[in-house]
């Protein structure tokens, strides 16, 4: 794939279907929220917790990317962390760019190997005193970022001895406690909050508890008139493109860029030209990409695990939700015991197959995704399940009515709001 590039000095944007994306459209409250909470958390000198969760491809590292952009112009340092970050005291001064570190009640400068040959042992409190004191004394306010933060509640990611120094250091930053401020800025799935609490941190404030979902209609079809042109090099009306694509995408950042992908492709090898011949191709790929997706979202469960769930599932409509105890209930119907239907449930949470919504129910989060678990592993009894029509790719020479002269992009926009999160409904306005 060569993409058309505007300059060639710069080397070619490739489509990736994770992490920071060229091209954003969205989240406008979020961040507009994100900047509030950051300039009255720096007026009163603390810190706080801001939390982003969601599935698996719903754009939440790249939705992070954009608010540490954000914090940097709004005058904070910001530094990437991983979870030792949070115990250990070498790892934290290497991303903050300092050198060796010094040990409460240690005389001299010693690393973790020192330590080791020297027999000696760290006061768990004096390891947490000193990655605070640490951020204490930063001449800048402090974002933290960690992003796959659910990761934290996994058994065995923090050592046990060094859990009392990561939960120390979560409460001093989330409680606002250190007297400078420090924000923690955290991204994972749907049970982050669930092993931040493990580590002894409290409520966490409703406005900085964001529950990311689908992009509305409006932002999808920003993005991908960006790839097209930008990168596909196109330069006739994509619109008849932009709207079959966006059809097939259901709003998922993963999915746009799963239709991206053989767009970029077929457009740079076919100069540019857009042809009904190479959208059915960019269709039909993009389709076989989701399966994909799909399939590794269920690596790990045995295929009569995923016969289990599918037909636990099969009567929650589409965009549907239903409780953790129905699903159990369904789950040892089909023979499962106790302790294996909480372990299935738990690990579709995980592997971001189901999602948690607002009101505390669950349900699959892409339309798509739910036909295909049901296709694939309950076919018997799929044309019991309401699904979403499949409307055919437009030809080219049926052209969209002409756009809105108020809209100077040529994209029909759609009400829906731009508020970033779910409200219980099951309805969405997200991006990648």
């Amino acid at each position: 794939m060569d993409p058309k590039p505007s300059d060639s000095n710069h080397p070619p944007i490739l489509p990736r279907d994770r992490g920071r994306s060229p091209f954003f459209h969205g989240r406008k409250e979020i961040r507009t929220t994100f900047r509030r909470v950051l300039y009255g958390h720096r007026s009163l000198n603390e810190g706080t917790t801001f939390l982003l969760q969601g599935p698996p491809g719903v754009g939440k590292t790249a939705l992070i990317d954009k608010l540490a952009k954000d914090a940097k112009e709004s005058g904070w340092q910001t530094v990437h962390i991983g979870t030792n970050t949070l115990w250990d005291i070498d790892d934290v001064l290497s991303r903050l760019g300092k050198g060796g570190r010094q040990l409460t009640g240690v005389s001299g400068e010693i690393g973790i190997a020192d330590i080791g040959h020297a027999n000696l042992s760290i006061d768990i409190k004096g390891a947490a005193r000193t990655i605070i004191k640490i951020l204490q004394d930063q001449k800048k306010p402090v974002l933290l970022i960690l992003d796959e933060a659910q990761a934290l509640g996994k058994e065995d990611l923090v050592p046990k001895e060094m859990k009392p120094t990561v939960g120390n250091v979560l409460k001093e930053i989330h409680n606002g406690d250190l007297g400078s401020p420090v924000m923690l800025l955290a991204g994972g799935l749907g049970t982050t909050e669930a092993a931040l609490n493990t580590l002894g941190l409290s409520r966490i404030d409703r406005s900085c508890d964001i529950h990311l979902g689908r992009l509305d209609r409006e932002s999808t079809c920003g993005v991908i008139r960006d790839w097209l042109m930008q990168v596909g090099g196109v330069e006739d009306d994509p619109s008849p493109w932009i709207e079959a694509i966006a059809e097939h995408t259901y709003g998922w950042p993963q999915h746009i860029m799963s239709y991206i992908t053989p767009a970029v492709e077929y457009l740079c090898s076919n100069h540019h030209l857009m042809t009904d011949e190479g959208l059915e191709f960019v269709l039909e790929k993009g389709t076989e990409y989701c399966a994909e997706y799909y399939e590794s979202r269920a690596h790990g469960i045995d295929k009569e695990w995923r016969e289990a769930l599918a037909r636990a599932i099969m009567d929650v409509p589409i965009d549907g939700a239903t409780t953790r105890i129905r699903i159990i209930d369904d789950l040892k119907q089909s023979g499962l015991t106790q302790e294996e239907a909480d372990k299935l449930f738990n690990q579709a949470l995980e592997q971001g197959i189901i999602d948690q919504r607002d009101g505390g129910e669950y349900g699959i989060p892409i339309p798509s995704m739910h036909n295909w678990l049901i296709d694939q592993y309950a076919k018997n009894k799929s044309q019991d399940i309401p699904q979403t029509p499949k409307k055919l790719p437009p030809k080219l020479d049926q052209l969209l009515p002409p756009p809105n002269k108020d809209d100077p992009s040529g994209v029909k926009k759609d009400k829906g709001d731009d508020r970033g999160y779910s409200k219980g409904s099951g309805e969405f306005s997200m991006e990648r």
